[in-house]
């Protein structure tokens, strides 16, 4: 019975090793990200992980923290510093972070529509992925967080109009002089702690993609929504540098061709999923206020002056040069 038993478990062992491919050594990457479990960016890194484990026949793993289990991104990038996690999935915080050249593609009124988004990450994914190289991070796959708008308990049609709330801003370099240049004076708060500021009145006016804004029931606390897309946030899965070489070499460009996979099938569920909120919140009584070519005007100004402090520093000179000719290409201008 016992030599039995070893015959068996020799074949097992040697059929595991067959299926994995010589020379590869199993390996868990530890991943986390602030998506909370059951939405679509955390279903897109379920999947991923599911088909990886299968594609290496378990060579390599994964394990996923989400809903910031393991803290803010900030956190999660001292965890990757620490080696005590591999990589995640970010949207907001981190990608500066990792990717600073991204910032210019989120800079406020850059992208007019879905297609010159499109377009453009098409001509200048492989500039980011560099710069994330760069900076000690391998990017598995870009996709999209969406286009922010303005909520607010006040219509706002203007930059006047805006001025006249209590706005809500978050402390970065890029905000702050985009807020500077529009003189207008905004309220501080972490995300979690908007939905009570508005409940209070201690803010009146908010900013945030249309998924994420009914995702944390903004849209219960404000009465308008004006339609003008002011922002385009990326998101995106990266890998430290040292996780990336923990996989063996001969499963790499699997894992990240399984990666790259799922983050382009989740950008048109984000999307939909957009198109379903707005629809939501006019449904629950949000008045949708169409964004003139004359607001769109005055906010375009104000951010061409609040770019001058922060090119160069936030992201590079290179970074907004190739982005605006790309742009001048996609718009034949």
């Amino acid at each position: 019975m016992t030599t039995r038993f070893g015959i068996l478990a020799t074949a097992a062992g040697l059929a595991a090793w067959l299926w994995a491919g010589p020379g590869s050594a199993q390996v868990t990457l530890k991943m986390a990200t602030m998506a909370p479990d059951g939405s679509i960016w955390m279903q897109a890194l379920s999947d991923a992980k599911t088909e990886i484990e299968t594609a290496t026949g378990g060579a390599v793993k994964l394990k996923i923290y989400p809903g910031g289990i393991m803290g803010s991104e900030k956190d999660v990038l001292f965890k990757i510093k620490t080696g005590q996690l591999h990589g995640g999935g970010f949207m907001g915080y981190a990608i500066g972070k990792i990717c600073p050249d991204a910032s210019a593609l989120m800079f406020p009124m850059v992208f007019r529509d879905y297609e010159e988004v499109d377009r453009t990450m098409g001509k200048i994914r492989t500039f980011l992925d560099d710069s994330s190289r760069k900076n000690g991070f391998e990017a598995m796959g870009w996709t999209e967080v969406g286009f922010s708008y303005a909520y607010g308990m006040k219509p706002i049609d203007s930059l006047e109009a805006l001025r006249a709330t209590k706005v809500w801003g978050l402390d970065s370099p890029m905000l702050t002089e985009l807020f500077a240049a529009a003189n207008i004076s905004y309220i501080p708060a972490n995300v979690t702690d908007v939905l009570t500021a508005l409940q209070t009145g201690l803010l009146e006016t908010v900013f945030s993609p249309p998924t994420a804004a009914v995702a944390v029931q903004w849209h219960t606390k404000v009465r308008y929504c004006n339609t003008m897309r002011l922002t385009y946030a990326l998101g995106g899965v990266f890998l430290s540098a040292a996780g990336w070489n923990s996989i063996p070499e001969d499963h790499r460009e699997t894992v990240k061709a399984v990666f790259e996979k799922h983050c382009q099938l989740l950008s048109p569920k984000v999307r939909q999923s957009d198109i379903e909120a707005l629809d939501f919140m006019r449904s629950q009584g949000v008045q949708f206020i169409e964004g003139t070519p004359e607001a769109r005007a005055s906010f375009e100004q104000v951010a061409a002056i609040a770019l001058q402090k922060v090119k160069g520093v936030v992201f590079s000179e290179e970074a907004w040069t190739l982005l605006q000719q790309y742009l001048k290409e996609i718009r034949g201008s």
